[in-house]
């Protein structure tokens, strides 16, 4: 098994636990799961990737993936364009991008 395979299992289980059935979604359609698992894998612990399927918040790290704990009830949107933002991406401790519009934000913009 790769480990974007083990990585979709993972997010299934997860999303099935939090009581979305597997044929409410395609993960695919979500985001690149090949992508997402390469990002986890080559950072690390140190890589956090926070997503959202169906209104489920997700994070998704080298080791785990678990629902994230404060709920919003929509995304937020960026300082800089406006576009609504799906995920933060962080690959080293002082750079953070918006997804998927890429603008950089500072590391406390969301929070």
């Amino acid at each position: 098994m790769t480990g974007t395979d083990r990585l979709v299992l993972e997010i299934v289980r997860t999303l099935e636990s939090h009581g979305l059935p597997r044929d409410a979604y395609q993960l695919g359609k979500e985001f690149d799961p090949e992508a997402l698992a390469r990002l986890v894998e080559s950072g690390g612990d140190a890589v956090e990737v926070r997503l959202e399927i169906h209104g489920i918040p997700l994070v998704v790290t080298e080791s785990a993936v678990r629902i994230r704990e404060e709920e919003s009830s929509s995304p937020p949107t960026c300082p800089h364009c406006r576009a609504p933002i799906t995920a933060i991406v962080q690959l080293v401790p002082t750079h953070h991008n918006a997804y998927p519009c890429g603008c950089r934000l500072a590391r406390d913009t969301l929070e």
